[in-house]
């Protein structure tokens, strides 16, 4: 069989493919607000398309001079009808979404979620602010003037009254300015840090040294001689642990491997020490990336903050959200204080929820236009740091094909913003952020510097993020998700029999 009768039967296969999961997923996308309907579409579509690999037949149709399917994410079964069409296949099917009106949508939903970009088609920056920006107003004006187009409050941190200064104090500037500027505030989330018993709790610290057993408890403990005892603050949680299970302490510098687990005590090895000196501290993290917790995202904390959240916010970002019943809840809970057109930013920090992505989103279409972080603090943890730049990629591919914005998120030019210099690294990693369509800097003693340096580079590399040939291999999210529902058939009928 002639090549070009090879390509056409692949391409062919893909777009029944393509049929066969919007079928399937009829229900999810049905359920979708209207004007997201097509977006829902192309989404399964794209993951339709990537449930497979298709490497070998993307360098096919580029050796034959045609479109290998890269960069089409916004529009991609209008790229597979196209090509088939190329190649003498008679198509009748009309599809709403090209490459037109799939990067129309995109730029809508962007301008409507984070404002429009006024300096150069550079990406929207966002700022995180710190407790003194409630009172320096001259730095806020600063700040709008240097490119920052969304102010973010972390509501882990300070109070209402501390909030309350920050919002009154960027109006003001706004005001003065004539910028806009969009407020984010972030749910604290279930924060699950360490707490070492110590005369100063505080400040308290336990030394450990490769090999030793610790104890990790969830329930108050007095120091007990000869045992290294860590408390988890987050109750319910140790209980849930299984034997060989992991467990990183401190951003994943300390790591430890689940040996028994009896009640609310886990026996714990560490098997790696990452850090120069061999003490974990209080009020450090803890991570479980082997553990599928039951537990709800919306803490009691969370449940206070929604209110004045849905008075003074333009979105609300969801830490530590796991599939789509999470974001189901918090769409309820801003129903019920009115607010549930309040756009929704999903934190994607979780193995869960990186593997629960394309639900999360079509659930989110449900109610109002959302957003996804890659909060790569976290995640980088939860999914092992050598796959950071792998994930991060398929997220941002996976929002494309929905057309829904993404915030790159977690130690953008990190050095610079602490130190004055950024390493070479971070210049690179700032570059990579230009795919995506806003871009987070934490608080830092040199922020100005940062907005500037970041706004060079991003406005720059913005100009050629266009230009990359990807090859597609499987995706295991796609697969997963299309894979789904099939499963699910093939059970009913099992029962049925």
């Amino acid at each position: 069989m002639k090549t070009k009768d090879t390509v056409l039967k692949q391409l062919e296969e893909i777009h029944n493919r393509m049929l066969k999961a919007e079928d399937l997923k009829k229900n999810k996308i049905n359920g979708v607000k209207a004007q997201f309907r097509n977006s829902a579409i192309n989404l399964v579509d794209y993951l339709a398309l990537r449930s497979k690999n298709i490497e070998v037949l993307q360098k096919q149709l580029h050796f034959m001079g045609l479109s290998s399917l890269a960069s089409s994410e916004s529009h991609i079964k209008t790229q597979v009808i196209n090509i088939m069409e190329w190649l003498g296949h008679k198509e009748t099917t009309t599809n709403e979404i090209n490459a037109t009106t799939g990067l129309k949508q995109l730029q809508q939903n962007i301008s409507t979620l984070f404002g429009k970009s006024e300096i150069d088609e550079a990406p929207p920056i966002m700022v995180t602010f710190s407790t003194d920006f409630g009172e320096d107003f001259q730095m806020m004006c600063d700040l709008l003037k240097n490119g920052m187009q969304i102010a973010r409050i972390n509501c882990a941190h300070d109070e209402e009254y501390t909030w309350v200064k920050m919002i009154e104090n960027l109006k003001k500037a706004v005001a003065k300015m004539n910028m806009p500027c969009k407020v984010y505030m972030d749910l604290a989330g279930p924060k699950i840090r360490t707490q070492i018993t110590g005369k100063k709790e505080k400040h308290a610290k336990l030394k450990v040294e490769l090999g030793d057993e610790i104890i990790l408890t969830d329930t108050e403990q007095k120091a007990v001689k000869g045992k290294k005892i860590i408390r988890c603050t987050l109750p319910g949680i140790v209980e849930q642990l299984k034997p060989e299970h992991c467990v990183f302490f401190d951003d994943g510098l300390f790591e430890a491997v689940v040996q028994s687990v009896v009640g609310k005590q886990a026996t714990l090895k560490i098997v790696r020490i990452s850090s120069k000196k061999s003490v974990i501290k209080s009020q450090k993290g803890i991570n479980f990336p082997d553990t599928i917790f039951q537990i709800n995202p919306i803490t009691d904390y969370d449940k206070k903050c929604l209110p004045f959240i849905a008075q003074n916010a333009d979105m609300v970002g969801f830490s530590f959200i796991n599939n789509a019943n999470d974001m189901q809840e918090l769409q309820e809970r801003m129903s019920q204080l009115n607010k549930p057109e309040l756009p929704i930013v999903a934190k994607i920090e979780t193995n869960q929820a990186v593997n629960n992505l394309p639900s999360i989103i079509l659930q989110g279409m449900k109610h109002n236009l959302m957003g996804i972080m890659i909060a790569r603090g976290d995640l980088a943890v939860e999914i092992g740091f050598e796959r950071l730049s792998e994930i991060q990629d398929e997220i941002l591919w996976i929002c494309e094909a929905a057309h829904t914005p993404v915030i790159w998120a977690t130690q953008v030019l990190e050095s610079m913003n602490k130190h004055g210099l950024a390493t070479r690294s971070e210049i690179t990693d700032a570059t990579h952020a230009a795919e995506a369509d806003c871009v987070m800097i934490n608080k830092g003693g040199h922020t100005m510097e940062v907005l500037k340096t970041l706004h060079n580079i991003r406005s720059r590399s913005r100009k050629n993020n266009y230009k990359n040939r990807r090859l597609f291999r499987k995706l295991s999210i796609a697969e997963r998700f299309i894979l789904d529902d099939v499963d699910n058939r093939m059970n009913e009928v099992n029962v049925s029999k």
